[in-house]
């Protein structure tokens, strides 16, 4: 079962900060950041989203089968960091450019008939995300009976505070709120999220908690992160 935190997070450069702060910490295992073909061809008025969404455009022209309304998981090219950054600050941005790029998106889910059903920013459920997400953020947090007694003793630590019964060898699977269409479009009325922005983990609660927190704190969040057991 996932658990949600919020983060103190609400506009494009915190998002970015935090984005960048749970891509570096040292409990980290690997890291899955992409963007769905639309974002590129959305902001493809940008050099570095220009090249990909041409290459996509040659790749329909080549492989005539290739079904864009589908899931094939090609559909989304795998994104650095700064190009997920980069994405949100510009859908996020309350200018011409913003407004240019939300604008080329819909045209573009109006064109392949993807408008699929309608929810607020931010309230779809991820066991039942919406067609097509468009930027996926996921990571993967080093299983228990890897971490090192010194490297990592402050997630051990919090772990053996808590007494709860864990699996040491699970990988810890955690994923970024969903991001659509109505996210990228409607999701931050004049440059400001209507909410704080949400990560989902897989427990040990304790463990995530403490990566969280520390990523909060290197993000340099006005707030610490906000789990159940803080309600």
């Amino acid at each position: 079962m996932m658990l949600a935190w919020s983060f103190a997070a609400r506009t494009p450069e915190e998002v970015g900060r935090l984005v960048r702060a749970l891509g570096r910490h040292r409990y980290l295992c690997e890291a899955d950041l992409r963007l769905h073909f639309l974002v590129d061809r959305a902001l493809a008025d940008l050099p570095d989203f220009a090249r990909h969404a041409a290459a996509f455009q040659a790749r329909l022209s080549r492989e005539q089968d290739l079904d864009a309304r589908s899931r094939e998981p090609s559909l989304w090219r795998p994104a650095s960091a700064d190009e997920i950054i980069a994405a949100l600050t510009a859908f996020w941005t309350p200018d011409e450019a913003g407004l240019r790029a939300r604008t080329r998106l819909l045209d573009a889910l109006d064109a392949l008939d993807m408008f699929g059903g309608e929810h607020q920013p931010f309230a779809s459920s991820p066991e039942e995300p919406p067609h097509p997400e468009l930027v996926l953020l996921d990571w993967v947090l080093l299983p228990v009976d890897e971490l090192d007694a010194d490297r990592h003793a402050g997630a051990l630590a919090a772990l053996e505070e808590s007494g709860e019964e864990i699996d040491p060898s699970a990988p810890i699977y955690q994923e970024a709120t969903v991001i659509s269409a109505s996210e990228l479009v409607l999701g931050a009325p004049n440059g400001v999220l209507a909410d704080d922005f949400v990560i989902w983990s897989e427990g040990p609660y304790p463990y995530a908690d403490y990566v969280f927190r520390g990523a909060s704190k290197v993000a340099k969040l006005v707030e610490p992160p906000v789990g159940y057991r803080d309600l």
